[in-house]
This record gives C-alpha cells, sequence and structure tokens, in this order.
C-alpha cells in the first residue's frame, strides 16, 4: 500500500502572539484567484466574499477550517506559511508544570487523564493536575507550562494568558526514551491532525513518532499535517445539523485507510458518524479498546458547554 508524504512547507515562525488575544490563524487567497466563487459558496461562515481581482478572506470570520484550500480549483486559497514554536522540552521549569487533559477527556474517558499523569510524573517530576476550562484563566504563576491534549486548550492557554507556555502530551511522550508503549503490530491507520494544530508541523512529527513506536502502519491522507481540514464539528453552530453531518461524512471519506487515528475526541464523535473506525491516540497509548462515539452532535457540544460553565 504507498505511503503519502505530509506537506511540511512551513516557512519561519508565525507573528509574535498578542496576550490577550485568541491565537488564530485564517486562510489568504492569492493573486491566482479565478474569482470563480467556488470558495465563497462552501464557506460555512460567509468569511470569503469578492474583492479587488480576487476574493478575500475576512479574518474576524474564518474558523480556519480549510475548506477553501479544498475547494479552489487552482490553489489559490492557502493556510499562511508559518510556523507556531513549542517550549523546548530542556526549557520548561519542572517546578510549574501542569496537565490539563482537557473538557472532552475528562468527560468521554474520566479514567485516562490520571494515567497519563502518571506517566508525566514518573518522567518530570510532581506535576500539577488543572481542569480549568481554557475559556477561563487558570491563574497561574508566570512561567508555568501546560502540558496539553487539546488544539483548543493549547492555542487558547498560550495566547490568553500571560506568562503562560504550552507544549502537547504527543511532544512530551514523544521525548521519552525509555517509554513503554503498547504493541500494535498489524494496525494501519491513516491520521486525522487536528485543524488547530495545523501550524505545529513538530506535532504532527511527535503523534506519527509514537505511532512508529507501536508498530503501527501509516498511510497518509491527502490532507494531512499543515494541510489538514477540519473533521467539519467547528462547522457546528453555524450551519444546520444535517449541513454538518454532510461535512463530517465527506471529511471522513477522504481517508484511504477504515482504520483512522484521531487526537481530539470531536474527531471520534466525526469520524464514528463517517462511518470510519476511530483509534483515539490516548488509548492506543495505553493500550486501550477503539471505542466510538455514539452522541449526536447536540449532545456533544451540550456535555462540552455543561463542563465549561462548571470549571
Amino acid at each position: 500500500m504507498a505511503k503519502k508524504k505530509m506537506d511540511k512547507k512551513l516557512q519561519g515562525p508565525a507573528p509574535p502572539k498578542r496576550p490577550g488575544f485568541d491565537d488564530c490563524f485564517s486562510y489568504e487567497i492569492t493573486d491566482d484567484c479565478l474569482m470563480c466563487g467556488a470558495c465563497a459558496k462552501k464557506c460555512p461562515v460567509d468569511a470569503i466574499s469578492p474583492g479587488d481581482g480576487k476574493y478575500v478572506v475576512d479574518p474576524d470570520l474564518c474558523i480556519d477550517c480549510g475548506t477553501c484550500g479544498v475547494i479552489c480549483p487552482v490553489g489559490a486559497a492557502v493556510r499562511p506559511s508559518t510556523k507556531r514554536d513549542t517550549i523546548a522540552i530542556e526549557d520548561i521549569d519542572k517546578s510549574k508544570l501542569v496537565f490539563n487533559p482537557g473538557c472532552a477527556v475528562c468527560i468521554y474517558k474520566p479514567d485516562v487523564p490520571g494515567r497519563l499523569l502518571d506517566i508525566i510524573r514518573e518522567h518530570f517530576g510532581d506535576a500539577e493536575m488543572d481542569l480549568t476550562c481554557c475559556h477561563h484563566d487558570p491563574h497561574l504563576e508566570e512561567g508555568t507550562t501546560i502540558i496539553n491534549n487539546c488544539a483548543g486548550c493549547d492555542r487558547r492557554f498560550r495566547s490568553l494568558y500571560i506568562g503562560v507556555d504550552t507544549i502537547t502530551i504527543w511532544e512530551v511522550l514523544d521525548s521519552i526514551e525509555d517509554l513503554e508503549l503498547p504493541d500494535h503490530s498489524g494496525l494501519t491507520v491513516s491520521v486525522h491532525d487536528s485543524c488547530g494544530f495545523r501550524h505545529k508541523p513538530q506535532v504532527h512529527e511527535a503523534v506519527r513518532s509514537l505511532l512508529r513506536k507501536m508498530n503501527i502502519e501509516i498511510v497518509e491522507a491527502e490532507h494531512s499535517g499543515t494541510t489538514s481540514i477540519c473533521c467539519g464539528d467547528n462547522f457546528y453552530g453555524h450551519v444546520p445539523n444535517d449541513v454538518v453531518e454532510k461535512r463530517i461524512k465527506m471529511r471522513a471519506d477522504q481517508f484511504p485507510c477504515e482504520d483512522v487515528v484521531v487526537y481530539c475526541i470531536g474527531c471520534v464523535r466525526s469520524m464514528t458518524s463517517g462511518g470510519k473506525i476511530p483509534h483515539y491516540l490516548p488509548d492506543l497509548v495505553l493500550g486501550r479498546e477503539a471505542e466510538p462515539m455514539p452522541d449526536t452532535l447536540d449532545e456533544y457540544h451540550g456535555k462540552i458547554m455543561c463542563y465549561s460553565d462548571e470549571h
């Protein structure tokens, strides 16, 4: 089975973060635009409109889903060619280290955060668990590093709250040379990269490194890594639910394998709905069986909203 290479064409660091502002990225349309309007018709948030000789994206409306980049017949809709760096492992102050697993994993797999924290503590000292929702200020000491499991948490914590650095659990686990991992020989998968990590190829590489260490074969989809597109869940609330589900099915059909590794609970729900067999990366690392997500869109988002309100 042929393997496809991921696109890694990110040039240089992203613009400096603005403390207090969500570190969002938006797509751009180049001068190659044919003015066909295909991107505007498919944009779920109506962020694209005709401009002077080309269509333009409103960065304040864009949800960085990547749909325009797939729809454009000439490749004029592109992501910014910049990379958001991660704090280096050796620069982490281990006395100011916390693990924030995110709301979804706490709801759907409540034993997973504690098991991951045990691994962190074994190799990095007495890290603390922090269950503050990323939409709320965690009030952490300046110089604190948050190990996170969620692209949305990573983005908000690193930008909305002053003095906080972030690193993903995948980069941390991949850095542990003697980490014991289960053997999943015989499993062949595609990988759905969380769209919120599109600008962090170091995360994509850590995820694949861990999969290889578990003897999992990877067959890349056309849109993966820095060119990954949203599983469809980000469309929720912007368009009717039946339109969201159609978009989810379209994304699921783009993966060449029936088994798809994801590292976002929302993507587990989407791949289940789209007819794939989702393998949540924490489950693979901990030797757990794959579990589908039976919730409807409203049930899933309702539970997330309640958790956010309470934390």
